[in-house]
Order: structure tokens, then sequence, then C-alpha cells
């Protein structure tokens, strides 16, 4: 009862949530949208057409502002997971600063807020809104969140958050956690997270491990499926489908079926 009271008053106080609030306006932002297609960065998407969804709510993630259609594939909202080892300040500095170089314009951003100073450093003149870890499901994106183990499951969480009634995967394949070598749809030697990394001499463990792989890459890819699962039943609950569209995508948390136009 002492604690309850004493978190009621700092609440009064100090509302630790108030860097989140505006978040509500992305509910009111897409709402028009009816249908949601995630992009993740697997090399998969070197095989498609990703520039056929102008009618639909596109989210892009991480490295894929990489991606040379970029502009014509225009995302209304790109989402970077918190910045964690190796990865250091100025690493960091670059690899924004390479986003926001190529990033179109009008991409609004959500960005975890361990990351607010350098945010508010590089991305200039752009409309950012913030979120974090620690929370549960449902999200709620005025709150904390569920810590992810994938930039995807944050991007899923908003969706959700959103009532999006339909949301399609492109890209999103995690078998190189396990069974594949590490690798993506652009190249690690250009501009990318992987390419500042190298650039300031820092080691990618996940470029360097070789069959057999260490199991503790597959406890950490159990962890992440048991997200999946989870976001998939919260999504069920509220009468919101999850489907992956990806023909060359191996993830099956959720059904596959090709991508239906908005």
């Amino acid at each position: 009862m002492i604690k309850r009271i004493k978190w009621g008053l700092f609440k009064l106080v100090k509302n630790p949530y108030k860097l989140y609030k505006k978040n509500s306006e992305l509910k009111q932002t897409f709402s028009k949208y009816k249908q949601a297609i995630i992009f993740g960065s697997a090399d998969s998407i070197n095989k498609l057409d990703v520039t056929q969804f102008s009618k639909d709510l596109v989210v892009t993630v991480g490295n894929f502002y990489e991606h040379p259609k970029i502009d014509e594939i225009d995302p209304k909202i790109h989402i970077f997971a918190a910045s964690h080892p190796p990865i250091t300040t100025q690493v960091l500095q670059n690899w924004w600063a390479r986003c926001n170089n190529v990033l179109p314009k009008s991409t609004l951003l959500l960005i975890e807020k361990r990351d607010k100073i350098v945010a508010e450093q590089v991305f200039t003149n752009r409309k950012i809104y913030y979120y974090s870890y620690g929370g549960s499901l449902p999200a709620d994106f005025t709150k904390p969140i569920m810590s992810p183990w994938s930039v995807t499951i944050v991007a899923l969480q908003l969706m959700v958050y959103c009532k999006i009634s339909r949301i399609g995967l492109l890209g999103v394949n995690h078998e190189w956690q396990c069974i594949n070598d590490y690798k993506h749809f652009y190249d690690h030697n250009k501009p990318s997270l992987e390419y500042y990394l190298h650039e300031a001499g820092i080691e990618i463990s996940y470029e360097k491990q070789k069959a057999p792989l260490p199991k503790d890459r597959l406890y950490k890819e159990y962890e992440l499926y048991q997200q999946y699962e989870a976001i998939k039943q919260n999504a069920e609950e509220i009468n919101i489908e999850i489907y992956n569209a990806d023909p060359y995508s191996s993830f099956d948390v959720f059904k596959k079926e090709p991508i239906k136009q908005a």
C-alpha cells in the first residue's frame, strides 16, 4: 500500500511517461489504413517488388532505408530498436546521419528513449516519436512496451496498437540466427550499420561464426519466436490478421499468403 501511494505521488509530481504521451497521435495518423506492410531486411527483399504498396501503411525498420528505391517505397514510419553493444555513440551518429540523408523527409521516426540525445542531434527538422522497453502486452505506446528481441517486434506492437486490421510481413526471416550465414538485402561493405561498425574496427560476432553455430543463438531464437507467438495471440483476440507474404521466407509463426492489395 505504501509503495502504491509513493508511486501515485511520484506520478503527480513527475509523469514518467510524459515523453510518450504524443504517441497516441499515431492511432489517428494511421487510422485511414486498412493494411500495413512491414519490411524487414532479409536478402529475399532483392527478389521482390517492394514498390507496389502506395495505398498501404508501409513500415520500415533498421537498415531498410538503404534500399535503392526507398523514395518510391515511401515509408510512413521508420523504426529503430535501442542501440546496444557493440554500437558506440560515434557509430550510431554515423549510421543515423546516413539515414537522415536518404530516408524521405516525410517519414516519421520511432526511436527508443535511450537514444534521444543522438536522435535530436542528427534528425533535425524531422518528426520523432519515442518509446521505451520494459512493458508488456497488449502494447500501449503511451507507456513502455514489451522489450523486443528484434525491431520487427516493435513494428508489430505498433501496428496492433494502432489497430491496423491486416498486417503483412516482407523480408522477415530469422534463419541466419540458427542456420544460415549473417546476411541482408544490402551489402555490408557499403553504408549500413555493419559498414560503420567495420569502419570503427568493431567486430560483428555473427559474421565470424560458422556452423556449428553457438547454442546461445538457438536460445535467443526461441525467446524471439515466443514474442511473435504472444503478439499473434494478442492480435487474434482483437481480430487483427498478421501474415507472412514473403514467398522466399520460411518464417512460419504467421500463415503464409500473398499480399492482398489495399
